[in-house]
């Protein structure tokens, strides 16, 4: 029974350890943590993902320069841009004549996508930041994006209300909803397609829908009221 009880402790510690640093990425254990796990699996990040250029082409850029079409030289800010995938697409469609900032908190995925933006030049430019402090005055960008990120903040609802703040009335959000078990995984942060859309009108914003995307993902489009 001693044993029993030893094997139940071990396999009960090690699947709180999995949900704690793999599930949900150290979001529980605080910021440090979370910028931390990325810094140290930044090298394998683009292995991991394996982004396909047509799919993000299509599903992500795509969509993109359609809401920026009347929009002369647009300004972009992507926030939590890890290694630069959002602002490499991005600059690499003939179409996209604006600039893109790329802001992250980890040093080390911000490393590699400056290795990554670098044939850009002047377009693309990394500030390391967290995402509830933007260094960025007021109604600055045309279009703020932020994917596959919002549950890693200490606060989503800091984090959105800090990029409402410095997107330019008109200007739209593109912002990324976890789904599926693996989001029901974020107790007490979890909300559903109609909870999340309810919280973005909540912050003042208008045009809110959601389009299915990834399996673990949808992309939740909206604007800042001109």
């Amino acid at each position: 029974m001693h044993w029993i009880a030893i094997i139940l402790t071990t396999a009960v510690l090690t699947l709180i350890l999995y949900w704690l640093l793999i599930t949900t990425e150290g979001v529980y254990l605080g910021r440090r943590i979370v910028v931390w796990l990325y810094d140290i699996t930044a090298h394998k990040y683009d292995g991991i993902k394996e982004f396909d250029a047509e799919a993000e082409h299509f599903f992500l850029i795509r969509p993109l320069l359609v809401r920026l079409r009347r929009v002369p030289n647009p300004l972009v800010l992507d926030v939590a841009t890890g290694t630069g995938r959002l602002p490499h697409f991005l600059l690499e469609a003939p179409t996209f004549n604006g600039r893109i900032i790329g802001l992250d908190a980890s040093e080390k995925m911000l490393k590699l996508a400056n290795e990554k933006l670098r044939p850009y030049g002047h377009r693309a430019s990394l500030v390391q930041q967290v995402a509830d402090q933007l260094p960025f005055p007021n109604n600055q960008f045309d279009l703020i994006t932020c994917l596959e990120a919002l549950e890693f903040f200490p606060s989503d609802t800091a984090a959105l209300q800090e990029m409402i703040r410095v997107l330019k009335p008109g200007g739209t959000l593109l912002v990324t909803r976890r789904k599926g078990r693996e989001g029901k995984a974020f107790i007490g942060r979890y909300r559903t397609v109609q909870q999340f859309e309810a919280h973005l009108r909540q912050l003042g914003l208008e045009d809110v829908h959601t389009n299915p995307w990834q399996t673990d993902y949808d992309q939740v489009f909206s604007r800042k009221p001109a």
